[in-house]
Protein backbone atom coordinates (compact mmCIF):
# COMPACT_ATOMS: atom_id res chain seq x y z
CA UNK A 1 0.00 0.00 0.00
CA UNK A 2 1.22 3.44 -0.52
CA UNK A 3 0.88 4.74 2.71
CA UNK A 4 2.61 8.08 2.22
CA UNK A 5 0.92 8.85 -0.99
CA UNK A 6 -2.42 8.21 0.24
CA UNK A 7 -1.31 10.44 3.77
CA UNK A 8 -0.85 13.49 1.36
CA UNK A 9 -3.29 13.21 -0.84
CA UNK A 10 -6.11 12.86 2.20
CA UNK A 11 -3.96 16.26 3.66
CA UNK A 12 -4.30 18.00 0.51
CA UNK A 13 -7.88 17.92 0.67
CA UNK A 14 -8.86 17.98 4.24
CA UNK A 15 -7.13 21.28 4.54
CA UNK A 16 -7.62 22.94 0.94
CA UNK A 17 -8.04 26.36 1.85
CA UNK A 18 -4.78 26.66 4.09
CA UNK A 19 -1.51 27.97 3.28
CA UNK A 20 1.50 24.67 1.94
CA UNK A 21 4.45 26.79 0.91
CA UNK A 22 5.86 29.44 1.68
CA UNK A 23 8.74 30.72 -0.75
CA UNK A 24 11.08 33.40 1.27
CA UNK A 25 9.49 36.16 -1.39
CA UNK A 26 6.46 35.76 0.58
CA UNK A 27 4.94 34.04 -2.36
CA UNK A 28 2.25 31.57 -0.97
CA UNK A 29 0.57 28.50 -2.40
CA UNK A 30 -2.62 26.66 -0.89
CA UNK A 31 -3.32 23.08 -0.60
CA UNK A 32 -5.79 23.17 -2.67
CA UNK A 33 -3.45 24.95 -5.37
CA UNK A 34 -0.66 22.12 -4.76
CA UNK A 35 -3.07 19.43 -4.70
CA UNK A 36 -4.04 20.86 -8.44
CA UNK A 37 -0.58 21.23 -9.49
CA UNK A 38 0.54 17.71 -8.40
CA UNK A 39 -2.00 16.12 -9.77
CA UNK A 40 -1.34 18.02 -13.47
CA UNK A 41 2.01 16.52 -12.84
CA UNK A 42 1.33 13.32 -12.55
CA UNK A 43 -1.30 13.67 -15.37
CA UNK A 44 2.15 14.61 -17.98
CA UNK A 45 4.23 11.46 -16.18
CA UNK A 46 0.99 9.25 -16.88
CA UNK A 47 0.26 10.15 -20.24
CA UNK A 48 3.76 9.90 -21.37
CA UNK A 49 3.69 6.34 -20.10
CA UNK A 50 4.83 5.96 -16.82
CA UNK A 51 4.58 3.58 -14.30
CA UNK A 52 4.67 1.32 -11.76
CA UNK A 53 8.22 -0.19 -11.42
CA UNK A 54 9.61 2.35 -12.76
CA UNK A 55 11.29 5.72 -11.31
CA UNK A 56 11.41 9.72 -12.08
CA UNK A 57 14.42 12.27 -11.95
CA UNK A 58 13.56 15.49 -10.37
CA UNK A 59 16.36 18.19 -11.30
CA UNK A 60 14.52 21.60 -9.98
CA UNK A 61 15.31 24.08 -7.39
CA UNK A 62 13.84 23.91 -4.63
CA UNK A 63 10.48 26.04 -4.99
CA UNK A 64 7.00 25.17 -4.94
CA UNK A 65 7.42 23.75 -8.26
CA UNK A 66 9.89 20.53 -6.97
CA UNK A 67 7.64 19.78 -4.69
CA UNK A 68 4.47 19.91 -7.08
CA UNK A 69 7.11 17.56 -8.94
CA UNK A 70 8.17 15.31 -5.89
CA UNK A 71 4.33 14.65 -4.97
CA UNK A 72 3.14 14.18 -8.68
CA UNK A 73 5.74 11.61 -8.84
CA UNK A 74 3.95 9.78 -5.68
CA UNK A 75 0.75 10.23 -6.95
CA UNK A 76 1.76 9.03 -9.99
CA UNK A 77 2.85 5.62 -8.12
CA UNK A 78 6.32 5.66 -8.93
CA UNK A 79 9.28 6.56 -6.90
CA UNK A 80 11.30 9.93 -7.64
CA UNK A 81 14.59 10.35 -7.36
CA UNK A 82 15.73 14.02 -6.25
CA UNK A 83 18.81 14.77 -7.96
CA UNK A 84 21.06 17.79 -6.65
CA UNK A 85 21.13 21.08 -9.04
CA UNK A 86 24.28 21.98 -7.55
CA UNK A 87 26.01 18.51 -8.20
CA UNK A 88 28.21 18.11 -11.52
CA UNK A 89 26.29 17.32 -14.36
CA UNK A 90 28.01 13.98 -14.86
CA UNK A 91 27.52 13.05 -11.02
CA UNK A 92 23.13 13.78 -12.08
CA UNK A 93 24.02 11.87 -15.07
CA UNK A 94 25.34 8.64 -13.98
CA UNK A 95 22.03 8.26 -11.22
CA UNK A 96 19.78 8.94 -14.15
CA UNK A 97 21.45 6.18 -15.85
CA UNK A 98 21.83 3.68 -12.78
CA UNK A 99 18.17 4.01 -11.74
CA UNK A 100 17.56 3.90 -15.39
CA UNK A 101 15.22 6.36 -14.85
CA UNK A 102 12.30 6.43 -17.67
CA UNK A 103 11.64 10.42 -16.80
CA UNK A 104 13.70 13.43 -15.93
CA UNK A 105 11.59 16.86 -14.96
CA UNK A 106 13.97 19.38 -15.13
CA UNK A 107 14.38 23.28 -15.92
CA UNK A 108 15.21 24.16 -19.79
CA UNK A 109 18.75 25.37 -17.98
CA UNK A 110 19.79 22.19 -16.44
CA UNK A 111 17.67 20.12 -19.36
CA UNK A 112 20.36 21.77 -21.47
CA UNK A 113 23.32 20.42 -19.28
CA UNK A 114 22.04 17.19 -18.26
CA UNK A 115 21.07 16.07 -21.91
CA UNK A 116 24.46 15.09 -22.72
CA UNK A 117 25.20 13.04 -19.83
CA UNK A 118 21.89 10.65 -20.09
CA UNK A 119 21.61 9.88 -23.76
CA UNK A 120 19.16 10.66 -26.07
CA UNK A 121 15.61 11.81 -24.95
CA UNK A 122 12.56 13.09 -26.14
CA UNK A 123 12.34 16.49 -24.65
CA UNK A 124 8.41 17.78 -23.94
CA UNK A 125 7.54 21.32 -22.45
CA UNK A 126 5.23 21.09 -19.21
CA UNK A 127 3.73 24.01 -17.33
CA UNK A 128 3.55 23.42 -13.29
CA UNK A 129 2.41 26.24 -11.56
CA UNK A 130 2.80 28.62 -14.34
CA UNK A 131 6.48 27.72 -14.69
CA UNK A 132 8.30 26.23 -17.99
CA UNK A 133 9.51 23.06 -17.23
CA UNK A 134 10.92 20.20 -19.13
CA UNK A 135 9.95 16.64 -19.01
CA UNK A 136 12.72 14.30 -20.62
CA UNK A 137 11.51 11.08 -21.78
CA UNK A 138 14.24 7.99 -21.99
CA UNK A 139 13.95 5.26 -24.08
CA UNK A 140 13.45 2.38 -22.19
CA UNK A 141 16.69 -0.32 -22.45
CA UNK A 142 15.62 -3.83 -22.24
CA UNK A 143 18.68 -5.23 -21.19
CA UNK A 144 19.63 -3.35 -18.07
CA UNK A 145 16.26 -4.17 -15.95
CA UNK A 146 16.46 -2.27 -12.65
CA UNK A 147 14.49 -4.25 -10.08
CA UNK A 148 12.71 -2.11 -8.06
CA UNK A 149 9.78 -2.53 -5.14
CA UNK A 150 6.05 -1.63 -6.38
CA UNK A 151 5.71 0.24 -2.84
CA UNK A 152 9.08 1.97 -3.34
CA UNK A 153 8.36 5.64 -2.87
CA UNK A 154 11.84 7.71 -3.60
CA UNK A 155 15.56 6.82 -4.12
CA UNK A 156 18.18 8.91 -2.34
CA UNK A 157 21.59 8.77 -3.51
CA UNK A 158 24.57 9.20 -1.15
CA UNK A 159 28.30 8.84 -1.14
CA UNK A 160 30.02 5.79 -2.47
CA UNK A 161 32.95 4.62 -1.20
CA UNK A 162 33.58 3.06 -4.83
CA UNK A 163 33.94 6.18 -6.36
CA UNK A 164 29.82 6.56 -7.28
CA UNK A 165 27.10 7.11 -5.26
CA UNK A 166 24.97 4.89 -4.02
CA UNK A 167 20.94 4.70 -4.16
CA UNK A 168 19.01 4.34 -0.61
CA UNK A 169 15.49 2.66 -1.54
CA UNK A 170 12.66 3.79 0.35
CA UNK A 171 9.74 2.50 0.32
CA UNK A 172 6.38 4.15 1.80
CA UNK A 173 6.36 2.45 4.79
CA UNK A 174 9.39 2.78 5.72
CA UNK A 175 8.95 6.77 5.34
CA UNK A 176 5.89 6.70 6.96
CA UNK A 177 6.22 4.84 10.30
CA UNK A 178 9.13 7.92 10.56
CA UNK A 179 6.21 11.13 9.57
CA UNK A 180 3.36 9.59 11.62
CA UNK A 181 5.88 9.33 14.25
CA UNK A 182 6.91 12.54 14.15
CA UNK A 183 3.78 14.28 13.48
CA UNK A 184 2.10 12.40 16.84
CA UNK A 185 5.70 12.86 18.99
CA UNK A 186 6.24 16.73 18.41
CA UNK A 187 2.18 17.18 18.08
CA UNK A 188 2.20 18.94 15.05
CA UNK A 189 -0.86 20.82 13.60
CA UNK A 190 -1.88 23.17 11.50
CA UNK A 191 -1.43 26.12 13.43
CA UNK A 192 2.48 25.16 13.00
CA UNK A 193 4.90 26.87 10.33
CA UNK A 194 8.13 24.48 10.11
CA UNK A 195 11.33 25.18 8.12
CA UNK A 196 12.44 23.77 5.29
CA UNK A 197 16.27 23.89 5.09
CA UNK A 198 17.54 20.84 3.92
CA UNK A 199 17.90 19.75 0.27
CA UNK A 200 15.36 17.48 -1.20
CA UNK A 201 18.40 15.10 -1.79
CA UNK A 202 19.21 15.24 1.57
CA UNK A 203 17.08 12.58 4.24
CA UNK A 204 16.57 15.66 6.75
CA UNK A 205 13.78 16.56 3.76
CA UNK A 206 11.86 14.29 4.41
CA UNK A 207 10.26 15.35 7.84
CA UNK A 208 9.98 18.83 6.89
CA UNK A 209 7.64 18.00 4.18
CA UNK A 210 5.68 15.43 4.49
CA UNK A 211 5.08 15.71 8.45
CA UNK A 212 4.59 19.26 7.61
CA UNK A 213 2.19 18.64 4.92
CA UNK A 214 0.62 15.33 7.11
CA UNK A 215 -0.18 17.64 9.94
CA UNK A 216 -1.66 20.82 7.47
CA UNK A 217 1.14 22.99 8.62
CA UNK A 218 2.37 25.55 6.94
CA UNK A 219 6.42 24.98 5.28
CA UNK A 220 8.79 27.97 4.54
CA UNK A 221 11.28 26.60 1.59
CA UNK A 222 14.32 27.78 2.34
CA UNK A 223 16.74 28.33 -0.52
CA UNK A 224 20.53 26.55 -0.32
CA UNK A 225 22.15 30.12 -0.98
CA UNK A 226 20.16 31.41 2.43
CA UNK A 227 21.12 28.60 4.55
CA UNK A 228 24.39 29.63 4.26
CA UNK A 229 23.82 32.90 5.82
CA UNK A 230 22.62 32.87 9.44
CA UNK A 231 21.75 36.20 9.65
CA UNK A 232 18.91 35.62 6.98
CA UNK A 233 18.12 32.54 8.91
CA UNK A 234 17.85 34.35 12.50
CA UNK A 235 15.09 37.01 10.60
CA UNK A 236 13.07 34.24 8.90
CA UNK A 237 11.89 32.77 12.74
CA UNK A 238 11.03 36.17 13.55
CA UNK A 239 9.54 37.16 9.97
CA UNK A 240 7.28 33.43 9.16
CA UNK A 241 7.11 33.02 13.04
CA UNK A 242 8.98 29.22 12.79
CA UNK A 243 7.58 27.14 14.96
CA UNK A 244 9.41 23.87 14.37
CA UNK A 245 13.37 24.43 13.49
CA UNK A 246 14.81 21.66 11.83
CA UNK A 247 18.85 21.88 11.06
CA UNK A 248 22.57 20.16 11.49
CA UNK A 249 24.58 21.31 14.89
CA UNK A 250 26.96 23.31 12.03
CA UNK A 251 23.93 25.43 10.58
CA UNK A 252 22.50 26.37 14.69
CA UNK A 253 26.49 27.04 15.81
CA UNK A 254 26.54 28.98 13.02
CA UNK A 255 23.60 31.23 13.20
CA UNK A 256 24.94 31.46 16.63
CA UNK A 257 27.79 33.00 16.08
CA UNK A 258 26.70 35.09 12.91
CA UNK A 259 23.63 35.28 13.19
CA UNK A 260 23.04 38.53 15.53
CA UNK A 261 20.51 36.37 16.59
CA UNK A 262 19.48 39.37 19.85
CA UNK A 263 18.11 41.79 16.86
CA UNK A 264 15.14 39.29 16.27
CA UNK A 265 12.39 37.87 18.33
CA UNK A 266 11.97 34.15 18.28
CA UNK A 267 9.23 33.05 21.13
CA UNK A 268 7.22 31.39 18.15
CA UNK A 269 9.82 28.32 18.04
CA UNK A 270 8.13 25.67 19.92
CA UNK A 271 10.59 22.52 19.04
CA UNK A 272 14.34 22.37 17.80
CA UNK A 273 14.96 19.85 16.05
CA UNK A 274 19.25 18.93 15.40
CA UNK A 275 20.27 15.50 13.37
CA UNK A 276 23.55 14.68 11.11
CA UNK A 277 26.02 14.99 13.44
CA UNK A 278 27.33 15.38 17.45
CA UNK A 279 26.23 18.53 18.41
CA UNK A 280 29.17 19.87 21.14
CA UNK A 281 28.03 20.68 24.41
CA UNK A 282 28.92 23.98 24.55
CA UNK A 283 27.10 25.46 21.52
CA UNK A 284 24.34 23.67 22.22
CA UNK A 285 23.72 25.00 26.25
CA UNK A 286 24.52 28.66 24.88
CA UNK A 287 21.59 28.20 22.20
CA UNK A 288 19.29 26.42 24.49
CA UNK A 289 19.57 29.47 27.00
CA UNK A 290 18.61 31.93 24.09
CA UNK A 291 15.63 29.95 23.27
CA UNK A 292 15.31 28.06 26.87
CA UNK A 293 11.18 28.46 25.81
CA UNK A 294 11.79 25.69 23.15
CA UNK A 295 11.92 21.95 23.67
CA UNK A 296 15.32 20.64 21.94
CA UNK A 297 15.82 16.95 20.46
CA UNK A 298 18.59 15.25 19.47
CA UNK A 299 17.71 13.31 15.91
CA UNK A 300 19.87 9.77 14.81
CA UNK A 301 19.40 7.89 11.76
CA UNK A 302 21.55 7.18 8.69
CA UNK A 303 19.83 7.73 5.22
CA UNK A 304 19.26 3.67 5.14
CA UNK A 305 17.06 3.91 8.43
CA UNK A 306 15.53 7.30 8.56
CA UNK A 307 15.25 8.39 12.13
CA UNK A 308 15.96 5.18 14.52
CA UNK A 309 16.60 6.98 17.71
CA UNK A 310 16.37 10.45 19.71
CA UNK A 311 16.69 12.01 22.97
CA UNK A 312 14.85 14.82 23.98
CA UNK A 313 17.01 17.20 26.21
CA UNK A 314 15.94 17.99 29.53
CA UNK A 315 14.46 21.55 30.50
CA UNK A 316 17.21 22.43 32.66
CA UNK A 317 20.72 22.10 31.80
CA UNK A 318 23.49 20.37 33.90
CA UNK A 319 26.35 23.07 34.52
CA UNK A 320 28.58 19.68 35.37
CA UNK A 321 27.62 17.65 32.07
CA UNK A 322 30.81 17.10 29.50
CA UNK A 323 30.01 15.10 27.04
CA UNK A 324 27.47 15.66 23.80
CA UNK A 325 24.09 14.27 24.65
CA UNK A 326 23.17 10.39 23.86
CA UNK A 327 21.18 9.84 20.66
CA UNK A 328 19.01 8.09 22.74
CA UNK A 329 16.38 4.84 22.58
CA UNK A 330 15.15 3.40 19.68
CA UNK A 331 11.56 5.24 18.13
CA UNK A 332 9.07 2.73 18.27
CA UNK A 333 9.21 1.33 14.73
CA UNK A 334 12.89 0.19 15.43
CA UNK A 335 14.87 -1.95 17.31
CA UNK A 336 18.62 -1.48 18.25
CA UNK A 337 21.49 -4.25 18.87
CA UNK A 338 24.83 -3.96 18.99
CA UNK A 339 27.03 -5.73 17.50
CA UNK A 340 30.39 -5.79 20.06
CA UNK A 341 32.42 -8.21 17.72
CA UNK A 342 31.90 -11.85 19.71
CA UNK A 343 27.97 -11.44 19.22
CA UNK A 344 24.50 -9.91 18.30
CA UNK A 345 22.18 -8.96 21.27
CA UNK A 346 19.81 -6.24 22.15
CA UNK A 347 21.74 -3.34 24.21
CA UNK A 348 22.84 -4.05 27.74
CA UNK A 349 24.34 -1.31 29.97
CA UNK A 350 27.89 -0.99 29.27
CA UNK A 351 27.90 -2.79 26.02
CA UNK A 352 30.38 -1.31 23.25
CA UNK A 353 29.63 -2.03 19.47
CA UNK A 354 28.28 -1.25 16.36
CA UNK A 355 25.09 -0.48 15.86
CA UNK A 356 22.26 -2.22 14.09
CA UNK A 357 18.60 -1.44 13.43
CA UNK A 358 15.81 -3.43 12.33
CA UNK A 359 12.31 -2.24 11.95
CA UNK A 360 9.71 -0.67 9.45
CA UNK A 361 12.05 2.03 8.83
CA UNK A 362 14.86 0.24 7.12
CA UNK A 363 15.36 0.28 3.83
CA UNK A 364 14.98 -1.77 0.78
CA UNK A 365 18.30 -2.06 -0.11
CA UNK A 366 20.82 -0.36 -2.27
CA UNK A 367 19.37 -0.15 -5.56
CA UNK A 368 21.36 -2.27 -8.44
CA UNK A 369 24.01 -3.14 -5.59
CA UNK A 370 23.46 -6.65 -4.26
CA UNK A 371 27.36 -7.31 -2.91
CA UNK A 372 26.79 -3.96 -1.11
CA UNK A 373 23.39 -5.43 0.47
CA UNK A 374 24.67 -8.76 1.32
CA UNK A 375 27.47 -6.60 3.07
CA UNK A 376 25.35 -4.20 5.28
CA UNK A 377 21.90 -6.30 5.54
CA UNK A 378 21.39 -9.27 7.72
CA UNK A 379 18.72 -11.24 9.42
CA UNK A 380 19.28 -11.96 13.02
CA UNK A 381 16.83 -13.92 15.55
CA UNK A 382 14.14 -13.24 12.33
CA UNK A 383 14.57 -9.53 12.25
CA UNK A 384 15.83 -8.14 9.18
CA UNK A 385 18.98 -5.88 10.10
CA UNK A 386 21.24 -2.55 8.97
CA UNK A 387 24.52 -2.28 10.27
CA UNK A 388 25.40 1.56 10.35
CA UNK A 389 28.80 1.61 10.59
CA UNK A 390 28.61 3.80 14.09
CA UNK A 391 30.29 2.69 17.39
CA UNK A 392 27.94 3.28 19.97
CA UNK A 393 28.12 2.65 24.01
CA UNK A 394 24.72 2.00 25.99
CA UNK A 395 24.46 3.54 29.22
CA UNK A 396 23.10 2.39 32.75
CA UNK A 397 19.79 4.96 32.26
CA UNK A 398 19.20 2.71 28.58
CA UNK A 399 20.60 5.37 26.06
CA UNK A 400 23.12 4.95 23.45
CA UNK A 401 26.26 7.46 23.35
CA UNK A 402 27.72 7.62 19.58
CA UNK A 403 31.69 7.38 19.92
CA UNK A 404 32.99 6.81 16.39
CA UNK A 405 33.03 5.10 12.90
CA UNK A 406 34.68 2.23 11.77
CA UNK A 407 34.25 3.00 8.08
CA UNK A 408 35.99 5.97 6.24
CA UNK A 409 32.83 7.72 6.07
CA UNK A 410 32.87 11.08 7.51
CA UNK A 411 30.06 13.77 8.42
CA UNK A 412 30.70 17.20 7.68
CA UNK A 413 27.75 19.68 7.95
CA UNK A 414 25.51 16.68 8.03
CA UNK A 415 26.81 15.87 4.73
CA UNK A 416 27.93 12.26 4.23
CA UNK A 417 31.09 11.84 2.29
CA UNK A 418 32.80 8.62 2.12
CA UNK A 419 36.13 9.91 0.89
CA UNK A 420 37.05 6.97 -0.92
CA UNK A 421 34.87 9.23 -3.70
CA UNK A 422 37.23 11.72 -3.69
CA UNK A 423 39.60 9.35 -3.87
CA UNK A 424 37.97 7.65 -6.88
CA UNK A 425 37.60 11.57 -8.77
CA UNK A 426 41.35 12.34 -7.84
CA UNK A 427 42.61 9.44 -9.78
CA UNK A 428 40.31 10.54 -12.73
CA UNK A 429 43.02 13.35 -12.99
CA UNK A 430 45.69 12.38 -15.89
CA UNK A 431 48.26 13.72 -13.84
CA UNK A 432 47.81 12.10 -10.67
CA UNK A 433 49.14 7.99 -10.53
CA UNK A 434 47.83 7.90 -6.77
CA UNK A 435 46.33 9.32 -3.83
CA UNK A 436 45.09 8.98 -0.35
CA UNK A 437 42.26 10.63 1.42
CA UNK A 438 41.64 11.19 5.34
CA UNK A 439 39.70 13.11 7.71
CA UNK A 440 40.90 15.61 10.91
CA UNK A 441 39.04 17.51 13.60
CA UNK A 442 39.35 20.78 14.29
CA UNK A 443 37.78 23.67 15.33
CA UNK A 444 37.99 25.52 19.45
CA UNK A 445 34.79 22.46 19.89
CA UNK A 446 36.67 19.62 17.99
CA UNK A 447 33.85 19.07 15.79
CA UNK A 448 34.08 20.91 12.71
CA UNK A 449 35.85 17.91 10.21
CA UNK A 450 38.66 18.57 7.61
CA UNK A 451 39.32 16.66 4.52
CA UNK A 452 42.89 16.50 3.25
CA UNK A 453 43.74 15.02 -0.15
CA UNK A 454 47.41 13.51 -0.96
CA UNK A 455 48.40 13.09 -4.09
CA UNK A 456 51.35 11.54 -5.99
CA UNK A 457 52.27 12.25 -9.91
CA UNK A 458 53.33 11.23 -13.20
CA UNK A 459 56.35 13.82 -13.04
CA UNK A 460 57.88 13.08 -9.68
CA UNK A 461 58.63 17.36 -9.36
CA UNK A 462 54.99 18.02 -10.71
CA UNK A 463 52.98 19.62 -7.73
CA UNK A 464 49.46 20.87 -9.04
CA UNK A 465 48.22 23.86 -8.37
CA UNK A 466 45.38 23.87 -5.91
CA UNK A 467 43.06 25.63 -7.48
CA UNK A 468 43.18 23.61 -10.89
CA UNK A 469 43.04 20.85 -8.64
CA UNK A 470 39.69 21.90 -6.97
CA UNK A 471 38.39 23.08 -10.24
CA UNK A 472 38.84 19.55 -11.62
CA UNK A 473 37.65 17.70 -8.44
CA UNK A 474 34.17 19.79 -9.32
CA UNK A 475 33.49 18.03 -12.72
CA UNK A 476 33.14 14.85 -9.99
CA UNK A 477 32.10 15.88 -6.97
CA UNK A 478 29.64 18.04 -5.24
CA UNK A 479 30.67 21.23 -3.35
CA UNK A 480 30.50 19.93 0.04
CA UNK A 481 33.00 16.94 -0.86
CA UNK A 482 35.91 19.24 -1.92
CA UNK A 483 38.90 18.59 0.41
CA UNK A 484 40.20 21.57 2.51
CA UNK A 485 43.84 20.89 1.75
CA UNK A 486 45.97 19.33 -0.96
CA UNK A 487 49.08 17.68 -0.04
CA UNK A 488 51.74 16.78 -2.61
CA UNK A 489 54.40 13.88 -2.12
CA UNK A 490 56.56 12.37 -4.33
CA UNK A 491 55.52 8.71 -3.18
CA UNK A 492 52.58 7.40 -1.33
CA UNK A 493 53.40 5.21 1.96
CA UNK A 494 52.07 1.59 1.76
CA UNK A 495 51.09 -1.03 4.25
CA UNK A 496 52.84 -4.20 4.11
CA UNK A 497 49.96 -4.99 1.32
CA UNK A 498 50.59 -2.63 -0.70
CA UNK A 499 47.33 -0.30 0.18
CA UNK A 500 47.45 3.03 1.35
CA UNK A 501 49.02 3.42 4.78
CA UNK A 502 46.39 6.15 6.29
CA UNK A 503 47.74 6.02 9.76
CA UNK A 504 51.27 7.37 7.90
CA UNK A 505 49.65 10.09 5.82
CA UNK A 506 48.18 11.81 8.49
CA UNK A 507 52.00 11.67 10.24
CA UNK A 508 53.00 13.15 7.40
CA UNK A 509 50.88 15.66 6.79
Amino acid sequence: MNELRILIEHALTKHAAQIALVEESGDQLSYQDLDVSSAGVAHHLQDNGVGQGQCVAICIPKSSVSVACLLGALRSNVAYIPLDPDAPASRNGYIVRDATASMVLTTRDFANVLLPHIGSCQVLDITVLSEPCKLLVRPQVEDKVVSIPDDLAYILYTSGSTGQPKGVMITHRNATCFVRWGIDLFQLRSSDVLSSIAPFHFDLSVFDLYAGLGSGAKILLIRPESVKNPMILAEFIDQFAITIWYATPTTLKMMLRFGRMNRYHHSSLRHILFAGEVFPLAPLNDLRSRWSHAAFHNLYGPTETNVCTYFSLPREIDPTQEKPFPIGASCPYAQCFIDDGTSICPPEPGMVGELLIAGDSVMAGYLNQPERNAKALLVHDHNRCYRTGDIVQYDQGGQLHYISRKDRMVKRHGNRIELGEIEAALHEHPEITEAGVFHTIAGADHSEIRIVACYATVDPDQQLAVSKLQTFLQQYVPSYMLPDKFVYLATMPKTSTHKVDYTALKENS
